[in-house]
């Protein structure tokens, strides 16, 4: 490369990023490269500088760019330990079977091959058409904000629903749009899918029923060219979001056979075994890692309450001991260090785990836990070692939750997921879980185990666009509000539990 560091770093990232370890789009971890192979080093950019002077000014570069360099980084590797409570074999959870993910040998990938807008015969009556619900209106709300001079959009309490007629699409460029939804294909790696123009076509101009449009009828009005490109947009959103819900659904009916109860082990890929610390090489950096290291000697010497009283700033550090291990750990602010990989990927996370620790020891609590143990688990949130689910969209809930009751072996699994979701549809698959686990626990068969699924929502039920529901409807959905704080909402989730 002869253009200026950052850009040959761009390139790099971009190649890598490609396919990544395990298809993540990501380098892989120091706690997934095995020991003495150096992988690493095959993930590293190398510069070789043979201008005078070219390292010293790509080093400027990297300082711009707020990059740290790797002779300047001190590495630390902090090892977590298992809660003092952890039920070795007893703790039941779901896996799909060796040899049924994704590309396997008898995966999805491998044994169905469906034509697009056709539902195989063997699962025709047992799953749900898709249906799109796609709204336009945010989109044309901020195209009015970005233009003053165009017209302003319906009031939110006039919103009108429409379809695209028929006879426009004799003016559709059908090729254009077909190559839009092999392209949204292809970049997702459905190879199985078959797709074929004639087939797409005749979809589209026979029936409507499959999606619901919320959209003013000026925008689905044809009076020049331009409109017949617009509506040709929309058409290929709704056909790309169709393809998306489609073969998900699928995927999921099939899996759905395949799932098996398993026990929780504590040498399982779910278990954050590493932390792994890239720290800079300055005084501050020196103060954190010797932070670090005071609070790794009294994970290692399992003195849980002095660990959690461990507080340096912009840092988090949970000791919950009914968590399977401890700590949970991640960044809260501007450090001098990075970590891989992050306990938490947001405040609503941190808030959840600090409530249900505090409502744990309350009088409440333990009125709503009653006689059953209460263990916690951050799900793992890659395909290789988290527990996800095709039903719901590829969704992997941020936590696992049981109560056991120790007496009858009757297990209670929970799956939660806190997150804001102002501008989340509340049509998303994800939002539909808490019934599909249900299904799910049916064909399972164990009588001693019961699944639930929770969405809470770190939005104020105010906040929330689109929504035509009160909250005691959201509510009975298993979309539960942390706005009124743990004491309002923990009890709530413990009572749906059953």
């Amino acid at each position: 490369g002869q253009g200026e560091g950052s850009q040959i770093i761009q390139l790099f990232g971009r190649g890598v990023r490609l396919k990544g370890k395990e298809y993540s789009l990501k380098r892989s971890t120091h706690g997934q490269r095995p020991k003495g192979l150096h992988l690493e080093k095959l993930e590293t950019l190398n510069i070789f500088g043979v201008r005078a002077n070219y390292m010293a000014q790509f080093k400027q570069y990297l300082q711009e760019e707020g990059v740290t360099t790797s002779d300047e980084i001190i590495e630390l590797n902090f090892a977590t330990r298992l809660s003092p409570h952890f039920p070795a074999g007893q703790l039941k959870s779901l896996n799909l079977k060796d040899g049924y993910k994704d590309n396997q040998k008898n995966g999805f990938k491998r044994k169905q091959f469906p034509w697009l807008y056709e539902i195989p015969a063997e699962f025709a009556g047992k799953i749900k058409a898709p249906h799109i619900d796609l709204d336009l209106y945010p989109r044309l709300e901020a195209l009015s904000s970005q233009d003053k001079g165009a017209a302003s959009p319906a009031p939110a309490n006039v919103r009108e629903t429409g379809k695209i007629t028929y006879a426009a699409m004799a003016l559709y460029d059908f090729d254009r749009i077909f190559i839009a939804v092999q392209e949204y294909k292809l970049q997702r790696s459905w190879s199985n899918l078959r797709l074929d123009r004639q087939r797409l076509a005749a979809f589209c101009k026979t029936a409507n029923s499959w999606y619901t449009l919320h959209s003013p009828t000026s925008e689905l009005t044809i009076r020049t060219i331009a409109d017949i490109r617009k509506q040709e947009d929309i058409l290929i959103r709704l056909l790309q979001d169709y393809t998306d819900r489609f073969y998900k659904t699928l995927k999921n009916a099939y899996e759905g056979q395949f799932y098996e109860v398993v026990k929780v082990r504590g040498d399982d890929d779910t278990m954050l075994k590493v932390y792994h610390f890239e720290i800079e090489d300055t005084d501050d950096g020196h103060e954190y890692r010797k932070r670090l290291e005071e609070l790794q000697q009294l994970v290692v010497s399992g003195k849980l309450g002095e660990a959690s009283k461990w507080n340096p700033q912009q840092m988090v550090a949970i000791c919950f001991d009914r968590h399977l291990y401890y700590p949970l750990m991640s960044i809260d602010g501007n450090v001098p260090l990075k970590m891989r990989p992050l306990a938490f990927d947001a405040p609503s996370e941190i808030e959840f785990v600090n409530d249900l620790q505090e409502f744990y020891t309350s009088a409440a609590g333990k009125e709503s836990i009653g006689n059953r143990s209460l263990f916690l688990l951050r799900n793992a949130d890659t395909k290789a070692k988290g527990l996800g689910f095709a039903l719901a969209g590829n969704f992997y809930p941020d936590f696992l939750l049981w109560l056991v009751d120790d007496a009858t072996g009757q297990q209670w699994l929970s799956f939660i997921d806190p997150k804001g979701i102002r501008q989340i549809n509340l049509t998303d698959p994800k939002f539909g879980l808490y019934q599909e686990v249900k299904v799910l626990q049916t064909k399972l068969a164990d009588p001693k185990l019961i699944l639930n699924a929770f969405i809470l929502s770190k939005t104020k039920f105010v906040d929330i666009l689109n929504n035509n529901c009160t909250e005691q409807e959201l509510e009975e959905r298993h979309l539960l509000f942390m706005e009124h704080g743990g004491a309002s909402y923990l009890p709530k989730m413990f009572g749906r539990m059953g």
